[in-house]
């Protein structure tokens, strides 16, 4: 049982190690945004966030409630 767990931890070390490698080699590396709304694919083919998107159909309903708008 011990040794299943050691080599778990091990493996989930190398994966995690292995996603940073491009932040670890470059002098200002950085994760990509995975935000959908600051795609720059998505926003050509007229995907945005939910979050906005949500907002403006939101916009023309009499129904809607009326909360704080981010």
């Amino acid at each position: 049982m011990l040794k299943a767990i050691i080599i778990s931890v091990v493996l989930l070390g190398l994966g995690i190690a292995g996603m940073c490698v491009r932040i670890i080699m470059k002098k200002n590396g950085t994760f990509h945004s995975q935000d959908v709304g600051q795609s720059k694919a998505m926003r050509e083919r007229g995907v945005g966030c939910t979050r906005s998107q949500d907002r403006q159909a939101q916009r023309g309903n009499p129904l809607r409630l009326k909360v704080d708008e981010l």
